[in-house]
């Protein structure tokens, strides 16, 4: 017998209870032990799909199956009156014209309907726009609409495009809906099966369908009926983690399109595909590793083995291990050691009129960033997003201050995290052997100079050894610098994910406004955002501004309340700010909600930074103020308009990045008149 799971099973089986849900695992795994069902009640549907059986589960709770020959399709569960509707409403057939399986809801025929009119279709007071009616039935068809629902896609109107998703197979509302928004509908054609070939194999049919090989691989599905991301993959993003490399590749994408969840497929392929393979799967923080080792783990449930070759590390702390093995324990300066020494350099009158801030920052983001250790690799350094401008002189007196500092360490024998990683970078390159043959990165970003320049030389000689994913619309906290001219080429190897499953439609179109259609890196790569789709509706997010921080306070407390009355969990939610600064503000709100700000199960308070990688169900976002958002100590020395736009364009990814950090409602609050960016917001999103 060959076993489907679909992932209407999935769903269904996450709106059972705890016990109803064991009960369906029971039933479920005694099925692919005994295909003939035996004890189970095995029945015949009398429905529109003759290929449809119930199973008995127990007294009230229904299995509905398809089953074909030695196929079988584990399509639905629920409460008997429940399931058998599902199954009256259902048909699961392959594609005319792709041949991918799919199920299809039946048409509701209205009997005594008018014929529709084949005329184009303009908005009235009584007839609102119809984006679909001239498409003709071949354009639908290859795209993968289903025959009988041709012409209510060419009667629908434009205010119930976001039904699509829970009306039509993924693929043909996502070609709809991108055609809808200004999209091109030949640009989502889909590739028709191989003679012969199973509808179950068809990229577009894995989505939604699940070839289970074992009785382990079968329970860790059922395991995690919530983490849908486990078993079903849009094609696109099975492409992207099964395909052979041919040298470093990247893979991008709007906040919520899955990135990560490719990254983490693709670990877990190359630790299949090759049993000498040694993983490192990597990003920025020790939060976000301790996530994607969860991730890992429920991805490896039915072969616990490969977790084995798949170790997962905040990137500095995997760059410690390997100084360690290789070199010995690093000690590290900390940034109040490098203000220190720069301090005793100007008291010993080196550095002229040049702040201690500034020099701070210079040697942050350029000299040691770029690993520089002579005045003349300083002098012809490209200042990219630096505020201030140097001359020569300037130049050779601010490479007074940082030689002191490079010989201050070397005589305390202390490394920056840059020097960690070009030494790695050095013994890489000179031969050493690193633990991993493969290194995949989430949040990429955000690599600095010095991890890029690590990752080229880890990376040389092997064509999957990289595989990065990021979105350069999240770039916080790192300067724009060319990756190519470090060694790690991509060009050619990008690749742009469309499909947004974390963030309502609503969240995204308005944080979409916060960025340009399209953003292109210091490799002249072009990431566009037109075309990206959400796969569900939500409520629309509002925009307020209040006359003071108490209206605001008592503003975010109410939306507190409102979460929770629809049954979001205090996990669930999180409140984002600019700043420190800003944070008695968030608690304060939290405080007045009735809620405890401090409690380690509660809302989630954080800085815009402190959230990247993090998602929740409602968010809100406070404080943005006109003299909070921009960072107003940010702008203060800016050199010339380049370098203005280069910090502007940073605080608009950050207010970004906290935007879309909301799955289903989102808040935006400020003083009145409120940061500059929520003009943007405010023409698609709830009224100030």
């Amino acid at each position: 017998m060959t076993l489907h799971y679909a992932s209407t099973f999935a769903d269904a089986l996450g709106k059972l209870s705890h016990a109803e849900q064991k009960q369906v695992k029971i039933t479920t795994v005694d099925l692919m032990m005994d295909p003939r069902g035996a004890g189970l009640s095995l029945e015949r549907l009398n429905v529109a799909d003759k290929h449809i059986w119930s199973a008995r589960v127990s007294q009230d709770i229904r299995i509905i199956m398809r089953r074909e020959g030695e196929d079988v399709l584990l399509a639905y569960v629920g409460h008997h009156d429940d399931a058998y509707r599902w199954a009256e409403r259902r048909r699961i057939e392959p594609h005319e014209r792709t041949g991918a399986m799919q199920i299809v809801e039946l048409v509701e025929v209205q009997e005594g309907a008018a014929p529709q009119s084949t005329s184009p279709k303009t908005s009235t007071p009584d007839k609102p726009v119809q984006p679909f009616w001239a498409l003709t039935d071949d354009a639908m068809l290859d795209v993968g609409v289903p025959r009988d629902w041709l012409q209510p896609v060419r009667e629908m109107a434009d205010s119930d495009l976001d039904t699509l998703f829970d009306r039509l197979p993924a693929e043909a509302a996502e070609a709809l809906y991108d055609f809808a928004t200004g999209g091109k509908l030949e640009d989502h054609v889909v590739r028709p099966a191989e003679p012969g070939a199973s509808p179950f194999a068809h990229p577009d049919a894995q989505r939604r369908f699940r070839l289970l090989d074992n009785i382990e691989e079968l329970q860790a599905a059922l395991d995690a009926p919530f983490e849908k991301w486990a078993v079903f993959l849009h094609p696109a993003q099975r492409e992207l983690a099964e395909k052979a490399a041919t040298g470093p590749t990247r893979v991008t994408g709007s906040a919520g399109t899955g990135k990560t969840i490719v990254a983490l497929h693709r670990a877990v392929h190359l630790a299949k595909e090759d049993n000498g393979a040694a993983v490192l799967l990597t990003t920025f923080s020790k939060t976000l590793a301790q996530a994607l080792e969860r991730k890992r783990d429920l991805l490896t449930e039915a072969d616990p083995r490969l977790r084995e070759r798949i170790v997962v590390r905040p990137i500095d702390q995997a760059a410690t291990e390997l100084y360690t093995r290789m070199i010995g324990q690093p000690n590290r300066a900390t940034s109040s050691q490098v203000k220190a020494f720069i301090a005793e350099a100007l008291k010993n009158d080196l550095g002229g009129a040049l702040t201690p801030q500034f020099l701070f920052e210079e040697w942050e983001e350029l000299v040691d960033a770029w690993g520089v250790t002579d005045p003349e690799a300083y002098a012809s350094l490209p200042r990219i997003g630096r505020r201030t401008r140097l001359g020569t002189q300037q130049r050779e007196t601010a490479w007074e201050v940082f030689a002191h500092v490079r010989r201050t360490l070397a005589e305390r024998g202390l490394v920056t995290w840059a020097m960690i990683y070009s030494e790695l970078e050095r013994r890489v390159r000179e031969g050493a052997v690193l633990p991993f043959s493969h290194i995949v990165v989430d949040e990429a970003q955000d690599l600095t100079v010095a991890q890029v320049r690590f990752l080229a030389a880890a990376g040389h000689g092997r064509p999957d050894a990289l595989f990065l994913a990021g979105d350069i619309g999240q770039r916080i906290f790192r300067l724009p610098f060319s990756w190519a001219k470090l060694g790690l080429d991509v060009r050619g190897r990008s690749h742009s994910l469309k499909v947004n499953y974390r963030t309502s439609h609503q969240i995204r179109a308005m944080a979409d406004r916060l960025l340009p259609p399209a953003i292109t890196d210091m490799d002249g790569i072009e990431e566009g955002r037109r075309g990206t789709v959400s796969v569900f509706d939500g409520p629309p997010p509002n925009v307020k501004l209040l006359a003071s921080e108490a209206a605001e306070r008592d503003e975010v407390a109410q939306w507190l309340n409102s979460c929770q009355a629809e049954g979001i969990a205090l996990h669930d939610i999180g409140i984002l700010v600019r700043g420190e600064e800003q944070l008695s503000r968030a608690r304060s709100a939290v405080k007045a909600g009735g809620c405890d700000p401090r409690a380690d199960d509660g809302v989630h308070i954080a800085t815009m930074h402190g959230a990247k990688g993090l998602e929740f169900r409602a968010v809100a976002v406070m404080a943005c103020d006109e003299d909070v958002l921009p960072e107003p100590a940010r702008l203060a020395a800016i050199g010339d308009i380049s370098e203005l736009e280069t910090a502007y364009e940073t605080e608009r990814h950050l207010l970004y990045v906290a935007c879309t950090r909301a799955r289903d409602r989102l808040l935006v609050t400020g003083i009145d008149p409120g940061s500059e960016f929520l003009d943007d917001l405010v023409s698609s999103a709830g009224a100030r």
